[in-house]
């Protein structure tokens, strides 16, 4: 252990530098409620990368838990369904955490790199 040990706390001291790093560059660039829920990113264990992607459409299956963009709010899918070619609230439930509505995908992905490297980094301790 105490061969390794130097090594391990450099591994450390470096995993905390990319957890502040990636931190500040969200902070810099704004992308704070880039993704507005917590683990998943609208949704997606994936971002999206297109506002269309997040936008309601009719005719179009949703799982329970996915955040769409409609009329500047964000609603929350309250169950697995396919929509009809109107918007029925009753399926829908407003997202109450922020009223943050616009989708940029460069805030998206800075704040989703932000979330992957605070994990990894996590791992090491």
């Amino acid at each position: 252990m105490k061969k390794h040990f130097p090594l391990i706390v450099k591994i450390a001291i470096i995993s905390v530098y990319l957890i502040f790093l990636a931190g500040s560059i969200v902070r810099m660039t704004g992308s704070g409620m880039g993704c507005p829920d917590w683990p998943k990113c609208f949704g997606y264990y994936i971002p999206p990368t297109s506002e269309e992607q997040i936008t309601w459409h009719a005719n179009t299956a949703y799982q329970k838990g996915m955040i769409i963009v409609k009329e500047e709010t964000l609603f929350v899918a309250e169950k697995d369904l396919t929509t009809t070619a109107v918007f029925e609230p009753s399926n829908w439930s407003p997202y109450t955490k922020h009223d943050y509505a616009k989708f940029n995908k460069y805030h998206t992905w800075t704040e989703y790199i932000n979330r992957l490297a605070s994990v990894l980094s996590g791992f090491v301790f």
